[in-house]
C-alpha cells in the first residue's frame, strides 16, 4: 500500500525557516508533489478459489477524505471457464462515482492464439460484480481494464480491487504478476 509521507522541516533535515516551502512541495493539491500519481504493479499472483470477494493486497492504496481521484486498473488474469473471475471495488465509506469495465464478456472462451470474442463495456457501481470471460486456461492470460473517478466524502480510507471466482472451483482463478494500478489526485 502506498501512503504519502507526512514531513516537517525537522524530519526532512531542513531548518525550520524552510517550513513554508516544504508545506507547498508536500501539499497533496500542489503540482510539485500532489499531482504525481500513485502507481503499483503486481509482483505476485493473487489467487482465489472461492466466490467470496477478497481485496488484492497489492492493488490498493489509501484515499484522503473530501478528494477526487482518477483510478485505473489494468488486469492480466487467468481462470477456467467453469470458475471465471469476477471483480468489484472496495472504496471508502461515502465515496461516490461509477466504474467502467472493459474485457471479455462472461461466457466467452477466447482461444489460446486469438483475442477475439465478445466484450463487456459497462458502467457499474463500485460494489457491482463484473464477471469476465476467460481463455479456459490456468496459464493463458486475458486482459481487462477498469477505471473510474472516485470522490471521497468526509471519510478517507482504503481503495482496493477485490476479486473472486464466479463459481467455486478447486483450480484457482488468478490476477497475475504485472497487473497495474494508477491513482491520480484530481482535487
Amino acid at each position: 500500500m502506498t501512503v504519502r509521507p507526512a514531513l516537517t522541516p525537522a524530519t526532512a533535515g531542513f531548518p525550520a525557516s524552510d517550513a513554508w516551502w516544504l508545506a507547498q512541495v508536500y501539499n497533496p493539491l500542489n503540482y510539485l508533489y500532489g499531482q504525481l500519481p500513485i502507481e503499483v504493479y503486481k509482483q505476485s499472483d493473487f489467487t482465489t478459489v472461492t466466490t467470496t470477494f477478497a481485496s488484492d493486497a497489492e492493488l490498493q492504496c489509501t484515499l484522503a477524505a473530501n478528494s477526487t481521484y482518477r483510478v485505473e486498473f489494468y488486469l492480466h488474469y487467468m481462470a477456467l471457464d467453469a470458475a471465471r473471475l469476477k471483480t468489484q471495488w472496495l472504496v471508502p465509506s461515502g465515496a461516490s462515482g461509477n466504474r467502467s469495465a472493459v474485457g471479455p464478456d462472461q461466457g466467452q472462451i477466447l482461444s489460446a492464439t486469438s483475442s477475439g470474442g465478445q466484450g463487456r463495456f459497462g458502467v457499474h457501481a463500485f460494489n457491482t460484480a463484473c464477471i469476465y470471460g476467460t481463455r479456459d486456461s490456468t496459464t493463458n492470460q486475458c486482459f481487462a481494464m477498469e477505471e473510474a473517478v472516485v470522490t471521497t466524502g468526509a471519510s478517507g480510507g482504503t481503495l482496493a480491487l477485490q476479486a473472486a471466482q464466479q463459481t467455486a472451483n478447486a483450480t484457482a482463478s488468478k490476477i497475475a504478476i504485472g497487473s497495474y494500478m494508477r491513482v491520480k489526485l484530481l482535487s
